[in-house]
């Protein structure tokens, strides 16, 4: 039986394109992993920075501060826009401590994506 070349052809191109398709989703993939790992990166980059001016705050003997309200972008937004939140939450201290966590949230979020604990010596 004699096979004709326009189907050898045929099936290289088909396995060609098999494995230009293989390859083309593999590199989708590596851009999606890629872009994620950067978008979590960026957050937790930006949650550092908030979470430390407040924790500088608190440590330069500030009272009141209040939560630092930001949009997706990290923009400072209004309470009800807030897409993340930074807030200080004072722990009872030991004699002459002062003692707090800075937590950031994402919104809905019940569990902080960045925690910073601070002390502060007040003697």
């Amino acid at each position: 039986m004699k096979v004709s070349k326009s189907a050898v052809f045929l099936f290289e191109l088909m396995i060609i394109i098999l494995v230009f398709t293989m390859a083309a989703a593999i590199c989708t993939q590596i851009f999606a992993t890629s872009f994620n790992m950067s978008t979590e990166s960026h957050e937790l980059t930006m949650s550092s920075m908030n979470a430390q001016t407040i924790a500088e705050e608190f440590k330069a003997g500030k009272e009141g501060i209040q939560p630092l309200y930001f949009d997706r972008e990290w923009a400072a937004a209004a309470d009800s826009d807030a897409y993340y939140t930074v807030r200080l939450e004072e722990q009872p201290g030991g004699p002459d401590m002062r003692d707090a966590y800075v937590n950031v949230y994402k919104s809905g979020g019940a569990e902080a994506i960045f925690t910073l604990h601070v002390k502060e010596y007040m003697g």
